[in-house]
């Protein structure tokens, strides 16, 4: 097993994020004999939060992804980008002469090159020519898939890396995207041996746009671990639990008003919120205006070990993402790894882990304060035995389709199988 694997992150293991890595890295240094993680957006006074298997080196990029920071990449790169008459064909024909897109298609490659330059740098501190073979993975189909080829195209090119990439939310739906549009989606998606999308519903928007790569483009789903302990019940209220970043995207403000009228029918019920980010502090005082804070607990951010910890030692009926856009919710997985049911709404990939009456209610994306009420009001209405069926069904679709032990042990395989040896 004379191998390297050369894994493109944003964070991991730095700050927070990213946690699905947590579990697969440790499936991922059984099959190569090195893995480098390249920490692209982690500046030089973050430190590292998570542990990592012992074959695994850590190479932090040292730059800051501020504000100012990816001015100075744009700066820094924009004259090298503008001069190749190659890459500025590219990315005219990219934005299709727009210009907003174009400024965007300049941005984005600026960032790319600043970081790949960084490194090529690191990298240059190791042989890999020992190595009969290197794999490229990069964790997102964005800036670091587009490192990702370069790293392919000039570092490794004597090498025939197989290069690989995820893709989760932001870097794949371009509906959801600012201008409707994200940089260099034909030219990563045909340089890239392989792209996995993390739901079906992924796999599908990328083929419908760029039907000419559907043999490259394969659903490989992420996943969660479990205590094996399941979620304590009670039946004197309803037990919300939710679990994101608070961010617009999450809806928070619409679960808020769905309790106001949960309050009106004189349902009584406990709100935990779990995790925090930009918009916590609106979060917190729009529910302080609505409801009544002793229903209403926010615990911030938690690690996921805590989540899963904190349900084991806590009442939980049901979970709640009520988002406008998804992939495939972590959260969600995390929930009914403890035999949770879902009340959630049906964008992304969430349909392919929670299924209506099955293991919860399965929401329109546009659903109204009324449908959020009366799925929880079906909640509060169920018997025991109802409860409990719901509950064993969370359970067992969470076996077949998220549990990272059998999905992550898959996939390394997968990649050790297709690595393409030197001759």
């Amino acid at each position: 097993m004379n191998n390297a694997l050369i894994l493109l992150t944003n964070y991991y293991p730095f700050h927070k994020g990213e946690e699905y890595l947590e579990s697969e890295i440790e499936h991922l240094s059984k099959n190569f004999q090195d893995i480098y993680i390249i920490s692209t957006m982690v500046s030089t006074n973050m430190e590292q939060t998570r542990t990592v298997p012992s074959n695994v080196k850590v190479l932090p990029v040292g730059i800051s992804h501020s504000k100012v920071g990816k001015v100075k990449m744009f700066s820094n790169q924009f004259k090298s980008i503008y001069k190749d008459s190659s890459k500025r064909k590219l990315i005219k024909e990219d934005s299709k002469g727009n210009m907003l897109p174009k400024l965007y298609c300049y941005y984005f490659e600026s960032r790319a090159m600043d970081i790949y330059d960084r490194v090529a740098k690191l990298l240059d501190n190791y042989d890999f020519d020992r190595y009969e073979s290197v794999t490229i993975y990069s964790y997102w189909l964005y800036v670091t898939a587009r490192v990702s080829v370069e790293l392919k195209n000039n570092y490794f090119s004597n090498k025939q890396p197989y290069t690989i990439s995820r893709a989760h939310r932001y870097d794949l739906y371009e509906d959801a995207a600012p201008l409707k549009y994200l940089p260099q989606r034909d030219y990563l998606l045909k340089s890239l041996d392989a792209i996995y999308p993390c739901s079906q519903d992924g796999v599908e928007a990328l083929n419908t746009t760029y039907p000419a790569y559907k043999d490259k483009v394969a659903v490989r789903r992420l996943g969660t671990i479990t205590r094996n302990v399941r979620s304590n019940t009670s039946s004197d209220k309803l037990y919300i639990v939710s679990c994101s970043v608070m961010r617009k995207v999450k809806r928070l403000d619409l679960l808020i008003e769905s309790l106001v009228e949960l309050e009106k029918k004189n349902i009584p019920y406990l709100w935990t919120h779990i995790g925090g980010g930009p918009e916590f502090e609106a979060v917190k005082k729009l529910a302080e205006k609505k409801l009544n804070m002793e229903q209403v607990n926010f615990t911030g951010f938690m690690k996921n070990e805590d989540v899963l910890k904190w349900y084991t030692e806590n009442p939980a009926t049901v979970f709640v993402n009520l988002s406008s856009s998804e992939g495939v919710p972590v959260a969600i997985m995390e929930a009914t790894s403890m035999g949770l049911p879902v009340i959630a709404t049906d964008v992304g990939g969430t349909r392919e882990i929670v299924e209506n009456e099955v293991n919860g209610y399965l929401l329109s994306k546009d659903c109204s304060v009324n449908n959020v009420v009366e799925s929880m009001e079906s909640f509060y209405n169920l018997n025991e035995t109802e409860y409990s069926k719901m509950s064993d069904n969370a359970l067992e679709i969470w076996r077949e389709r998220s549990d990272a032990t059998v999905l992550y042990a898959d996939f390394a395989n997968q990649l050790l199988q297709q690595v393409p040896q030197s001759s």
